[in-house]
């Protein structure tokens, strides 16, 4: 397990070029901003809705009115559904996505309204006010890269809105809107403009953030030499193991490099370092991914096997030594692995289960004998 920077660079789009860490950004996002995101998206369908009250000042009770009022309901109701089913995905991406449709969904609908408007005498008045037609697109785009989101779906919709605006307003409103398109298209653009950079410096900080916390959490739970496990996390994990049975039966393998003082003192503590590195690296090659490997202190290191009973324990642990004792350490050359094995056993009450430190203490033991008996050998439980 190894802290490595490039995992974390991040790429055009504000995005983590490698998938796996985006992934792992997009999850924390998810525990962090989806119930805001679920939030905005409602105050969006309400608010548009109550544009209601509006559409019947100014047409009553005419067929105007119930054709407006139906579209504003189908927004409202893209925002609820949209609400609703954003926590049914497992991947936030997707939960983004379907906000991005809902947003263009709500603009198709205004769209319609304006030319619901249009084709009504109240609105065919030439210079009408722009704030009657312009400010609610204005703010949608808005609305969009406000909302947290991603900043390519941001920049697909504000590019989309602006576009079918223009579009709309150059073919059915060009009479209508005392702004002209031009004009329009240089305010909507200088608003895209600002949003755009304004979310990029969003999620580029809180992705920077994202990759310095992985980094200051790396560093609380892993050993610097040699980048597996620190001491402190394999107590957590072990009392995870302990609590919730899901990887029993389990065994708990302690080893210590013999004779460690001796490269030490003969080939200087940099040859000591290599020694340990390289150890740790010939475990690590022939354990499982879900097994767990960690510096318990100076030379002494732990291994947790799951779902492993004191047989195969015995036999895994054999193993080690035996591919230890056959890769030399440079200087230092050959290098041997005293290790203590013993299996967690649960009784029938929980509450007289074995404590984790009890537990660690009699691989320890065990670990001793074997060194009592001649180092270079396995001593496990019952032996």
């Amino acid at each position: 397990m190894k802290y490595r920077p490039e995992r974390y660079i991040i790429g055009k789009f504000c995005e983590f070029k490698n998938r796996k860490t985006e992934s792992d950004f997009m999850e924390h996002e998810k525990k962090t901003s989806l119930n805001l995101v679920r939030i905005l998206i409602l105050v969006i369908g309400f608010s548009f809705a109550l544009f209601a009250v509006s559409d019947y000042y100014y047409y009553g009770k005419e067929k105007a009115f119930f054709i407006l009022l139906a579209l504003r309901c189908a927004a409202l109701a893209f925002t609820v559904v949209s609400s609703f089913l954003a926590a049914s995905f497992k991947r936030y991406s997707r939960t983004l996505f379907m906000i991005t449709i809902t947003e263009l969904a709500v603009f198709v609908v205004y769209i319609l309204s304006l030319y619901v408007s249009v084709i009504f005498k109240y609105s065919r008045q030439t210079g009408a006010p722009a704030v009657t037609y312009f400010m609610p697109t204005v703010i949608l785009i808005l609305a969009v890269f406000l909302i947290p989101n991603r900043l390519k779906n941001c920049l697909f919709a504000g590019l989309f809105i602006t576009i079918c605006y223009l579009i709309f307003c150059s073919v059915f409103m060009g009479q209508i809107i005392s702004l002209s398109i031009l004009q329009q298209g240089l305010y909507l653009g200088i608003c895209l403009v600002s949003c755009a950079v304004f979310v990029y410096g969003r999620e580029k900080s809180e992705r920077r953030h994202f990759a310095t916390v992985q980094l200051l959490e790396f560093m609380t739970i892993t050993d610097w030499l040699t980048g597996i496990y620190n001491r402190r996390r394999f107590e957590h994990i072990l009392r995870l193991w302990i609590r919730n049975k899901r990887h029993d039966p389990f065994c708990l393998v302690f080893f210590d490099i013999d004779n460690f003082k001796n490269v030490n003192d003969t080939f200087g503590h940099k040859v000591g370092d290599e020694v340990l590195v390289r150890t740790v690296e010939t475990v690590s090659s022939r354990i499982r991914d879900d097994d767990i490997l960690a510096r318990w202190g100076g030379e002494e290191f732990v291994v947790l096997f799951r779902e492993v009973n004191i047989d195969l324990g015995r036999e895994l642990a054999e193993r080690l030594r035996k591919a230890v004792e056959n890769n030399p350490c440079g200087e230092a050359g050959k290098i041997t692995i005293s290790l203590g094995v013993v299996q967690y056993h649960r009784s029938a009450d929980s509450r007289d289960n074995e404590g984790p430190e009890d537990f660690v203490a009699r691989a320890d033991e065990k670990m001793y004998e074997a060194k009592k008996a001649g180092r270079n050998r396995v001593m496990a439980e019952g032996d």
